[in-house]
């Protein structure tokens, strides 16, 4: 690979520190086992048909468009580590030429966040067992973030017990909403029990909006395609 290839890549990931595992690298065992073979092939389309190969299929079928771009648009499919952690790194072309990219993390870092039990089943599994999480731009942003950054939105203002104004006025208290990922401004999407199954919280200057997972996520991951 030559150095502007990996440039690009790097230049994905502001502020975190990328190195590639390849199938010489002295690395490779510290990939997960199902990882081994992406990081050991030379083929771009067999790297990335074998890393898609372990999403689940119901967390896929909830996310139509994104899932339909993940085999259209989509080029490859690096392993690496990202900050000393394993990833996958899933590379697309924006349409003005420029690169994008998405980080899956080692789902043998997962732990369980707050309100788990009202995160939809299928990014439950996701997060378990393909990728405790997977973001563009950083780590917290344009899909799932690691459970181990998620917040409620109280304690990401500093104030864990509970934002007084926002909690008289808002149908659903700030320590009830937790950061499921953003639009990397001020768009938040966040878990909540006081919503129904299968919906996200989307929160925007104080509005509260329910919206089922699979419609919110796919159109904040295609934004971020399209951006």
């Amino acid at each position: 690979m030559s150095q502007a290839d990996l440039a690009a890549m790097a230049g994905t990931l502001p502020g975190l520190d990328l190195t590639l595992v390849e199938a010489d690298s002295a690395g490779l065992d510290q990939l997960p086992r199902p990882w081994r073979p992406i990081a050991a092939e030379t083929d771009p389309q067999t790297r990335l048909t074998a890393a898609l190969n372990l999403w689940n299929a119901p967390f896929l079928d909830a996310l139509p468009q994104f899932a339909a771009a993940l085999q259209s648009r989509f080029a490859d499919v690096r392993a690496c580590r990202v900050d000393g952690e394993s990833a996958l790194l899933y590379l697309a072309e924006h349409p003005d030429g420029h690169l994008l990219s998405w980080i899956g993390l080692d789902p043998a870092g997962f732990v369980k966040p707050r309100f788990w039990e009202h995160i939809p089943e299928p990014l439950q599994t996701f997060l378990r067992q393909v990728h405790a999480g997977f973001t563009s731009g950083g780590t917290t942003a344009f899909g799932p973030m690691h459970p181990r950054h998620m917040q409620t939105l109280a304690e990401l203002a500093g104030e864990p017990d509970g934002l007084a104004d926002w909690d008289e006025e808002q149908d659903i208290a700030s320590t009830r909403l937790l950061l499921l990922t953003s639009n990397d401004g001020m768009v938040n999407y966040c878990v909540s029990p006081d919503v129904k199954p299968a919906e996200l919280a989307i929160v925007f200057q104080g509005d509260i909006d329910p919206v089922h997972y699979g419609t919110a996520l796919d159109r904040l991951l295609m934004r971020r395609l399209e951006r």
